[in-house]
């Protein structure tokens, strides 16, 4: 079903770029200058691990830090709150283990790094949307935030501090659709918020677009975003930045061209000279099958862990990107691409590609050695090999067993798989792929 669905998709992507050619000319370079975080995450970090990691960012060519939800309130009621914030409806919150607001401005201050923060969350926002009072009470809180957050820090780190983030994930799905109106007069609460503090300060928004369930057409979704945008007050140094959804699944990599040309024409379309950014994202998501795969729910993936993307498809994306966006930033440099907290070679490959003036090495790794077969102690049969050598490292292994896949290994598993019912007979084959997505040949063992 995913070949055939795939199919339809370039079919129909052929024929829209036969009526409308991509742009040639580019907007930006096909290379990413921010990154999200999340509070979570860097709630652990102590100081010298943010020096370590604003000094991987810096040489990645990272301008702008977007700091996500630094409060977050539970489907029951709970807050988690990722600052020292003294605002009433704090009291009794959970606080994390640092100060992420204050880390941030503090490492990034004279760094060339500019911070944008993210406000308030909720759990509620993927069943509700914008219905209810949990989305305005959000948006009156996201609003005291501001004056709070502002007030407290940003004259202390007047170089670091940038803008704000809106956390909430709009999408074409019904839901959003259905609530705009009230989504919309919550953004205008924080962009009043906004401009109360400081007027310059630009407010950034990443909504997504999904190609399944009940979510309408490419055309829909732009007359939708064009009348959303033109319905916000939105200044024009705001920043309106959709993912481009491939690492998550909701759009495929055949209909990128078509999502990036339906985000331009619905700014143009709305009247609004808001910025319009691109959100690329670095990672695969492990979807498995089920009864929705390609319904309802993304197409399945041959990953089982949410993995770094590799540099191929990531390229493709920011090239696509290039030529519709003026910016390009990603999700998430410092959970899937930072030397600090994954294996260097996917920081090396990029690094690479930037001083080869964007373009991709492409040595690939040897094949790998020595193949068995053994049982384990549990009476498995067991597939392992010799690891394969690349210039800046292996990303995974992909395991097929008479030319259909079986099965992927990462770069921080054991070069060993479980076989299901081998049978005598088949041909099982390993190939090697590097952080930029070049293979190896593949190698080859008879299982008897």
């Amino acid at each position: 079903m995913a070949s055939v669905f795939r199919t339809v998709i370039r079919i129909i992507t052929c024929i829209a770029l036969i009526i409308c050619p991509m742009p040639t000319e580019k907007k930006c370079e096909a290379e990413f200058n921010g990154t999200f975080l999340q509070s979570w995450m860097s709630s652990y970090w102590d100081d010298e691990r943010w020096q370590d990691e604003i000094g991987a960012m810096k040489e990645a060519g990272i301008k702008y830090l977007i700091i996500q939800d630094v409060a977050h309130k539970a489907s029951d009621g709970t807050w988690t709150v990722y600052y020292n914030s003294n605002l009433d409806t704090f009291a009794g919150a959970t606080f994390g283990a640092a100060d992420v607001v204050e880390s941030a401005l503090r490492n990034c201050e004279g760094s060339g790094i500019k911070v944008m923060v993210g406000l308030g969350l909720y759990d509620e926002w993927w069943t509700k949307s914008g219905f209810g009072k949990d989305y305005s009470e959000l948006c009156n809180v996201s609003a005291d935030m501001i004056e709070e957050i502002y007030n407290k820090y940003v004259s202390k780190y007047p170089d670091a501090f940038y803008g704000w983030y809106f956390t909430p994930e709009m999408s074409n799905g019904p839901l959003v659709k259905l609530s705009s109106p009230f989504i919309a007069k919550g953004v205008n609460v924080i962009i009043d918020a906004i401009e109360h503090t400081d007027a310059d300060a630009p407010l950034l928004l990443s909504p997504f677009f999904s190609q399944y369930g009940a979510n309408p057409g490419i055309e829909s979704a732009k007359l939708f975003w064009a009348s959303f945008i033109k319905s916000v007050n939105f200044r024009e140094h705001d920043i309106f930045c959709p993912q481009d959804a491939v690492g998550a699944g909701w759009t495929i990599e055949e209909n990128l061209v078509n999502v990036w040309r339906m985000y331009s024409d619905a700014v143009k379309l709305s009247g609004k000279n808001i910025r319009l950014w691109a959100n690329v994202e670095n990672f695969t998501s492990a979807v498995a099958k089920s009864n929705t795969t390609g319904i309802t729910t993304p197409l399945v993936t041959e990953n089982t862990q949410d993995v770094t993307a590799t540099l191929d498809r990531l390229v493709k994306q920011m090239d696509i990107a290039s030529r519709y966006a003026e910016n390009i930033i990603t999700f998430s440099y410092n959970h899937y691409y930072s030397p600090v907290y994954v294996d260097p070679m996917f920081h090396n490959t990029y690094i690479d590609y930037l001083k080869h003036g964007h373009v991709l090495e492409s040595e690939a790794p040897t094949a790998p050695t020595d193949l068995g077969f053994s049982v384990d102690g549990d009476g498995n049969t067991v597939l392992s090999w010799h690891a394969s050598t690349d210039n800046f490292g292996v990303a995974y292994y992909r395991i097929c067993a008479d030319g259909k896949f079986l099965a992927r290994c990462e770069y921080n598993e054991d070069t060993a798989a479980v076989i299901e019912n081998a049978q005598s007979g088949t041909v099982y084959s390993i190939t090697a792929y590097d952080a930029a997505g070049n293979a190896s040949q593949a190698a080859e063992i008879v299982y008897q």
